[in-house]
């Protein structure tokens, strides 16, 4: 009975482990699909969230990536219109400084060429004397300033004496103008390459220059001209560069010219001392002017009185000549009509009708003081 219990309860335990492991594949299987079938609808859902906040995230990306585009956009913008305007400038510098190298190696061949010629004492001449004819048209005054050769004269020794220039004053006095200054150092001095060398030059330079000064004054130019002249004579430098190198080598050199009767004169000292002269030419012009005005006005009161008188004249005669006219048709209206107009009566008439000739009313005005006029009566 045991046995069969037993058996009974083994055979019973087996078909339950049968039936559990047989619910178990059933689970497996149904907690299998349930989980694919989870894990597929996790996906999609997963999927489909991903992919809208990628989606979200992307279109925020492109804006604010285009945005930032836009920011740097405009940074940039400036920057490279800065830049390009930049460019166009440089390019301009530098087709400028390209066009101030040529001209400075022109200038400097220019420069080295007028170096050259004015090496040349007659050319230094006629270039001293050509800046003073400029200076003279600059100032106004080619007018009043003589370069002519008439005012040259010799001297006890027999050296030549001859002005470059000659400016008249307004009051018939002259003022001398001499253009022959030695530059001679000053140009060797600009050529030297060596800076003691050019030194040297300079030092030569203001050394000539102090002895013009000195042979201009004992010329003593204002002899020539018998007084008309005040006692000193302009020594003209051909620029204002030459004065500067000179007082630089030479302070005193001013005041040592002025105590000899020499003034120092560079292009624009010499344009405004001219032009100081033009104005008292002008002042001198307009007095003149004035005084004919004033001869012509005496002249004009002379023949305007003539005329009036004239005038006062033939208005008395015309006066007259009315008075006697009116005295005439008075005469005519009172005697010699009525008796017409008798002969009419009677029939001796002719084809015209007499028409009596009428008195003039108004005689010529008189002018009185203050230009009015006083109208004349007529006489019956």
């Amino acid at each position: 009975m045991r046995l069969k219990e037993t058996e009974a309860r083994l055979e019973a335990a087996e078909r339950r482990y049968r039936d559990l492991i047989s619910d178990e594949e059933r689970l497996k299987e149904t907690f299998g699909a349930l989980s694919t079938e989870t894990i597929k609808k996790s996906q999609e859902t997963l999927g489909a969230y991903l992919n809208d906040r990628l989606k979200d995230a992307d279109e925020k990306s492109a804006m604010a990536h285009k945005q930032r585009a836009e920011a740097v956009e405009s940074l940039v913008k400036p920057i490279a219109e800065t830049l390009g305007k930049t460019r166009e400038q440089l390019t301009q510098l530098d087709e400028r400084v390209r066009a101030s190298g040529e001209s400075n190696v022109a200038l400097r061949e220019e420069t080295a060429r007028l170096a050259k010629a004015l090496a040349r004492p007659e050319v230094r001449g006629q270039y001293g004397e050509i800046q003073l004819k400029r200076v003279a048209e600059l100032a106004g005054m080619t007018s009043y300033c003589d370069f002519s050769e008439q005012f040259s004269s010799r001297d006890d020794e027999g050296q030549l004496l001859r002005p470059d220039m000659v400016v008249t004053l307004p009051n018939d006095r002259v003022i001398v103008v001499d253009a022959k200054a030695n530059i001679n150092a000053y140009i060797d001095a600009v050529n030297e390459v060596d800076d003691e060398k050019r030194e040297a030059h300079m030092e030569r330079f203001a050394r000539h220059t102090s002895e013009q000064v000195k042979k201009l004054s004992e010329k003593r130019y204002w002899s020539l001209f018998d007084g008309r002249s005040a006692e000193f004579v302009v020594m003209f430098v051909p620029g204002d560069q030459f004065i500067d190198a000179a007082l630089a080598r030479r302070p005193e050199l001013l005041e040592e010219a002025a105590s000899r009767g020499v003034i120092l004169a560079s292009p624009s000292t010499l344009i405004g001392l001219l032009r100081a002269v033009a104005v008292g030419w002008r002042e001198h012009a307009l007095t003149e002017e004035a005084a004919k005005l004033f001869e012509l006005g005496k002249e004009l009161h002379d023949r305007a009185a003539t005329a009036f008188e004239h005038a006062g004249k033939l208005g008395d005669s015309i006066r007259q000549s009315v008075e006697r006219y009116n005295r005439l048709v008075g005469s005519i209206d009172t005697r010699l009509v009525p008796t017409l107009r008798k002969f009419e009566d009677a029939g001796a008439k002719s084809a015209k009708t007499l028409e009596e000739p009428k008195a003039v009313d108004k005689l010529p005005g008189t002018f009185k003081a203050g230009g009015q006029l006083e109208l004349g009566s007529g006489e019956d």
